[in-house]
C-alpha cells in the first residue's frame, strides 16, 4: 500500500516547470560555436592564400631638441610644455645654466619628427624633420646643427602630452625648407640624420579563416625551409611563428634593398612541397618563365624554389625576348649566380624602366662579376646609370676602392666611432671632460671614371658629393662666398685663395689661405674652415651658375622603379609597347588576382597620383636638364635605407642644385626651385661673429662619445 509525502505533488509540479524553464532558454540562447580547425592544405594553395604581408605600417615619433650654431637668428623660447622637457632634459644631464643657454641668438629651441615605418633597421638612416615651435621668435634655422635629440612616441592625454620610451634619435646639420613650404627659414630637414634604436620587422598576417596555431607553426616551417641565415654559427629563419594570427618578418641582407620582391617571393611558396611536386612545377614553370606574359611570377616562383632552379633560369637567358632575358638573370641574381651579370648591366643601360631593379639585383650579390659590371657602369655617359651603379657598388662594398672615398677632415671621426654617439643632446652637451674629436660634415667620394666630368650632391638621405672624374680643376676667374667664406682666383691664375672673416679653429682672426685649383682639394680646405653640408652646396651651385666647374652639377640623379616594371612582371605587358592613356586607364580599373595577391596596386596607384600632383605643382623654367632618360616615376618598394633607392627624380642640373642647399624636397618627389636660398640666413648686412661657445658645446658632445 503506497503511503502519500505531504507536499510531494508541490515539489515534483516545481522541479519540472524548472527543467520546461531551463530547456526554453537553451533554445532562446545562440548556438555556442565551436572552434573549428581551419580546412586542409590544398596542393595549389601558396603562403598568399592564407596569409599576407602587413605593409604601410609606421609610428610617428618626435622630440624636442637644440638646434646651435645660429647666425644670431635664434630666440629666447616662451614658457611651455616643450621649453620644460628640453630644460629638465638638460638640467638632469648636468648642463648648467640651461636657461641662460636657450636665451642665447645662437641656439634654437625646435620641434624634430621622424616616422618610423616597418622593416627598419638601426643600420637604416632616415630623414628628420625640424621645425621652429609657433611661438618662439627665430628667424631662421639656417646653419644650425641639431644637437643629438632623443625621439619618442608623443600622445595628449588629459589636456597634457605623454611621452613613451625612446625609439629613435637624431642629430646633425639643418637643411632649410620642406617641400610645403621650401623658401621658410624656420623648417628644415637633417639628411640621413635619424637612426631607430631596435629593428621594426614586419608581420606576415594570417587570414581571419586561417587562423590557428597549427596554421602558424606550417607558415613558418614553409618560410624558413627557403630562407635562413647564420647567425653566430646558428641557422636562423626569416619567419618566427607569435600567435595563432601573426608572424614576424625579417627580410634577409640580399633583399634589403627590394623588399617588395622579398614579400611577393614568400606569397608564392607553396604550401605542400615534395619531391615529385617539385619536379612538375619546375617543368611548368620553366614553359611560363619563356613566355614574356609569364615570365616575371614565374621567375617569382623558382626564386622560390631556391638555387635548385638555377639550370632552369640560366636557359632562359638565351630567350630571344629582352623581358624574359632580364626577368631570368633578376632572379639568379638574388640565388646569388652572377651568371646573368651581363644580361643586368645590358638592361642597366639600354632598358632605364627597369634599371633600378636591374642595379639593386647587382647589388645583392657578392660576387666578383657584380662589382666588375658595377665599375663599367660608373663610366657610361648617363648621369643616372652612373649615380646608380656608384649607389649599388657602395651597398655591395662600401670599401670598394673604386668608390674613391677620401678624408674631408684633417682628424674625421670613424664609423665605429660615430655609432657611439650619445643618443641625447643634453649628455652631448654635459660631458666635455673627455678629448674632442672632429666629425666629416659630409662624405667626399672622387670616382676615377672615363665618362664625362659630373658632380653629384644629395638632398635626401645622406650628405655627400661625389665627383666623377679625377683631377677636376675650377676654371677662374672665380669669385664665390657664402656666409664668413669667400673665394677668389685671378683669370690666369693656378691657385685660389679661401678666407674665413670670422674666428674658427686656428684663432680669432680671420683666416687666409691659398691651395691648387683641384675641386677635391678646395672641397676639403673650405670643409676645414668649418663650413656645412648646405654651405658646401650653396658654393658649388653658384660656381656652377658661374660657369666656374668643368662639368655638370646634378642633383639625386638616382634611378627609379615605376609602374611599368610592376605591369612587366606582374601583368606580363610588354614595357617597350606603346600604350593608348585609355586603353591604360582601363586596364588598371581591373584587379586581377595576383594584384591582389601582391597587394601592390593600390599603393602604386596612389603613389602614382601623388607624384604627378607633386609634378604639376614643381614646374620651373627649361634651365633644368635631363641628362637621364628614364622618366620621373615612384617608388612601388618600401622604404630602405640608401643605395639603389626607389626615391622620384631624373637626374637634374642645377639650378635644381639649390634644393639640396634648402632641403626643398620630400624623399619621394623632389622639387626644383629657380633661385638657391643662402645657408647662411637671411639677414645679409649682420654678420656678427660666431661666439667661442659653439665650439665648446661641440668638443663636450665629441667628447662624449669616445
Amino acid at each position: 500500500m503506497w503511503r502519500s509525502i505531504p507536499g510531494e505533488t508541490w515539489v515534483f509540479r516545481a522541479l519540472v516547470l524548472a527543467l520546461v524553464l531551463a530547456q526554453i532558454q537553451a533554445d532562446a540562447a545562440p548556438p555556442r560555436t565551436k572552434k573549428t580547425e581551419p580546412p586542409p592544405l590544398k596542393v595549389e594553395e601558396t603562403v598568399g592564400d592564407l596569409a599576407y604581408v602587413l605593409q604601410g605600417s609606421e609610428v610617428k615619433v618626435m622630440g624636442i631638441g637644440l638646434v646651435a650654431g645660429l647666425e644670431n637668428t635664434g630666440a629666447d623660447p616662451p614658457p611651455s610644455w616643450e621649453r620644460g622637457q628640453l630644460v629638465d632634459e638638460m638640467s638632469k644631464a648636468g648642463v648648467e645654466h640651461a636657461n641662460k643657454l636657450l636665451s642665447n641668438p645662437q641656439f634654437s629651441m625646435v620641434i624634430v619628427k621622424m616616422t618610423i615605418r616597418a622593416g627598419a633597421d638601426p643600420q637604416d638612416r632616415f630623414d628628420v624633420d625640424v621645425e621652429v615651435p609657433p611661438a618662439c621668435s627665430t628667424r631662421s634655422l639656417a646653419g644650425g646643427y641639431l644637437m643629438a635629440t632623443r625621439l619618442r612616441e608623443t600622445l595628449v592625454a588629459g589636456g597634457a602630452p605623454r611621452t613613451g620610451s625612446d625609439l629613435a634619435f637624431a642629430q646633425g646639420p639643418v637643411m632649410t625648407g620642406n617641400a610645403k613650404n621650401p623658401n621658410d627659414p624656420k623648417v628644415g630637414r637633417v639628411l640621413g640624420g635619424g637612426r631607430v634604436k631596435k629593428e621594426s620587422p614586419y608581420m606576415l598576417i594570417i587570414r581571419d579563416k586561417r587562423k590557428s596555431v597549427r596554421t602558424a607553426a606550417i607558415l613558418e616551417k614553409v618560410v624558413n625551409e627557403r630562407f635562413h641565415q647564420s647567425d653566430a654559427g646558428e641557422q636562423k629563419g626569416a619567419c618566427t611563428a607569435k600567435t595563432d594570427g601573426y608572424l614576424v618578418l625579417r627580410v634577409p641582407p640580399s633583399y634589403h634593398q627590394n623588399q617588395e620582391r622579398f614579400f611577393r617571393v614568400i606569397q608564392l611558396l607553396p604550401m605542400v612541397d615534395t619531391p615529385a611536386l617539385r619536379a612538375q612545377r619546375m617543368a611548368a614553370w620553366g614553359k611560363e618563365l619563356l613566355e614574356p606574359k609569364t615570365s616575371g611570377v614565374a621567375a617569382l616562383k623558382l626564386e622560390g624554389l631556391g638555387p635548385t632552379a638555377g639550370e632552369t633560369l640560366e636557359a632562359a637567358l638565351q630567350s630571344p625576348n629582352d623581358q624574359v632575358r632580364f626577368f631570368a638573370a633578376e632572379s639568379l641574381a638574388y640565388l646569388d649566380d652572377p651568371v646573368g651579370s651581363e644580361t643586368l648591366a645590358e638592361t642597366a643601360i639600354h632598358m632605364p624602366k627597369f634599371r633600378a631593379y636591374a642595379l639593386a639585383a647587382l647589388a645583392s650579390m657578392d660576387q666578383n662579376a657584380a662589382h666588375m659590371k658595377l665599375r663599367n657602369l660608373m663610366s657610361e655617359p648617363d648621369t643616372e646609370l652612373r649615380y646608380g651603379a656608384f649607389n649599388a657598388l657602395r651597398t655591395l662594398d662600401p670599401h670598394d676602392p673604386s668608390l674613391g672615398q677620401v678624408r674631408v677632415l684633417d682628424d674625421p671621426r670613424t664609423e665605429e666611432q660615430q655609432d657611439e654617439a650619445p643618443d641625447s643632446m643634453a649628455l652631448a652637451l654635459a660631458s666635455g671632460a673627455r678629448r674632442p674629436r672632429t666629425e666629416d660634415p659630409f662624405a667626399l667620394y672622387i670616382v676615377d671614371s672615363e665618362g664625362p666630368p659630373v658632380i653629384h650632391v644629395s638632398r635626401t638621405r645622406r650628405s655627400e658629393i661625389v665627383v666623377f672624374g679625377r683631377s677636376q680643376k675650377l676654371l677662374p676667374p672665380i669669385v664665390l662666398g657664402t656666409g664668413a667664406i669667400l673665394l677668389n682666383a685671378a683669370e690666369k691664375d693656378d691657385e685660389i685663395e679661401i678666407s674665413k672673416i670670422v674666428p674658427s679653429k686656428f684663432g680669432d682672426s680671420d683666416v687666409k689661405l691659398r691651395t691648387s685649383l683641384e675641386l677635391a682639394e678646395v672641397i676639403r680646405r673650405v670643409a676645414n674652415l668649418g663650413t656645412t653640408y648646405p654651405e658646401m652646396v650653396a658654393i658649388l651651385d653658384a660656381a656652377n651658375r658661374q660657369k666656374n666647374l668643368p662639368g655638370a652639377l646634378v642633383v639625386d640623379a638616382v634611378p627609379v622603379s615605376n609602374m611599368d616594371y610592376l605591369q612587366a612582371a606582374i601583368l606580363g605587358k610588354d614595357a617597350k609597347a606603346k600604350v593608348d592613356p585609355a586603353v591604360q586607364r582601363a586596364a588598371q580599373s581591373s584587379q586581377s588576382r595576383i594584384w591582389r595577391l601582391f597587394g601592390a596596386r593600390n599603393r602604386d596607384m596612389a603613389a602614382t597620383s601623388s607624384q604627378k600632383a607633386s609634378s604639376s605643382s614643381s614646374a620651373t623654367p627649361s634651365t633644368v636638364q635631363n641628362p637621364g632618360s628614364a622618366p620621373s616615376a615612384v617608388t612601388a618598394q618600401a622604404p630602405s635605407t640608401e643605395t639603389v633607392q626607389a626615391t622620384t627624380t631624373s637626374a637634374k642640373t642645377v639650378p635644381a642644385a639649390a634644393d639640396a642647399a634648402s632641403g626643398t624636397t620630400t624623399q619621394r618627389v623632389p622639387k626644383k626651385d629657380d633661385g638657391i636660398q643662402r645657408a647662411s640666413g637671411d639677414d645679409q648686412n649682420e654678420t656678427p661673429p660666431r661666439s667661442r661657445l659653439l665650439d665648446w658645446l661641440r668638443r663636450r658632445f665629441d667628447g662624449s662619445s669616445s
